[in-house]
């Protein structure tokens, strides 16, 4: 495929359902026609036309020439940046499952160094504290510094995209690789708010440790059968799922999106944000990397019913020891 058909590509997975030679037509002040033999590759795009698509679709013009070289471009949202919103980051998130869940051969493969935002959002007080500690913790926003979380509090500009998140995500069919320390970053996220008297409310604690352990039985339970699923007004939502317990240590959460034989390759950082490529280079490579620690790894669904009972239950007993912390 040549240069210009790959920024074409880029072009049309960003701008969706839209008419691209629409979009091309007035961006560079040419013709339907003239837009058409563009996009076709007929008539080669100038430097000035490349760098007007690349600005306005927002496209890096590296992952145009070096597709497939050793620099690999990444894309990612700047948390400390004027103009980031956390918002406008959990609907790209929202809307990027949403598309993952119409495709029929889509899935996500991922390691869980720690726990999945994906599943925590099902769980409002879980999902609430998670939202207060990145904003409060992370991005030290004034807004939040002499707050104390309130659980029973609703974050009302974050209920509605964080419920779709989780309803999404549970529509698509995945592979999660979890790890004995996968609860270990949260656990200690909850007992540094307890011991530092940021919880409104005695009781704050207990209820996020409900919610993680509602979390653990629902999932239990998925991997027991080898389905997530979950029941809504619409209907119900399913999709396989197969889980998988690692006891080497993964140093990342990597979440690779298929679609196709295109792979998307988020790879974490900074707390809760991520870089993303689409370079089939690095995404071979963490495919690869996560492919080697899942052949390590010990099958938990639908199989393995020992195994998978010991694995949750020493989660659990992380949980336990947690809440007699609060009543000591």
């Amino acid at each position: 495929m040549s240069n210009q058909h790959l920024l074409i590509e880029q072009c049309k997975e960003r701008i969706g359902p839209k008419n691209l030679a629409n979009e091309l037509a007035d961006l560079l002040g040419v013709n339907m026609d003239a837009a058409y033999r563009r996009m076709r590759g007929v008539t080669a795009l100038t430097f000035e036309e490349i760098q007007k698509i690349c600005l306005h679709f927002n496209i890096s013009f590296d992952s145009i020439i070096n597709y497939s070289g050793k620099l690999v471009p990444f894309q990612f949202n700047a948390m400390f940046g004027s103009k980031f919103s956390m918002r406008s980051y959990l609907e790209n998130i929202e809307q990027e499952l949403k598309v993952l869940a119409k495709i029929p051969d889509a899935k996500i493969e991922m390691t869980c160094m720690d726990l999945p935002y994906f599943r925590q959002f099902g769980f409002k007080s879980l999902s609430r504290f998670k939202l207060f500690f990145w904003q409060r913790s992370v991005l030290n926003l004034e807004s939040y510094r002499h707050k104390k979380f309130d659980a029973n509090e609703p974050i009302d500009e974050f209920e509605e995209v964080t419920e779709g998140i989780y309803k999404n995500y549970l529509g698509v069919p995945s592979t999660e690789i979890w790890a004995p320390e996968t609860l270990d970053s949260t656990i200690k996220q909850v007992q540094y708010f307890a011991e530092s008297g940021l919880f409104a409310e005695a009781n704050t604690g207990n209820q996020i440790c409900d919610d993680i352990d509602a979390l653990l039985n629902k999932l239990e339970r998925e991997a027991e059968r080898g389905h997530k699923t979950i029941t809504t007004s619409e209907g119900t939502i399913s999709s396989p799922f197969k889980m998988y317990q690692s006891d080497i240590y993964m140093s990342n959460n990597c979440i690779q999106a298929f679609l196709g034989e295109k792979i998307f390759t988020y790879v974490s950082f900074n707390s809760f944000n991520s870089l993303m490529s689409f370079s089939p280079n690095f995404s071979k490579e963490c495919n690869l990397w996560v492919e080697q620690i899942r052949l390590k790894s010990i099958l938990l669904s639908e199989v393995s019913e020992k195994l998978r009972y010991q694995f949750f239950q020493s989660l659990r007993t992380k949980l336990l020891d947690l809440r007699e912390t609060f009543n000591a």
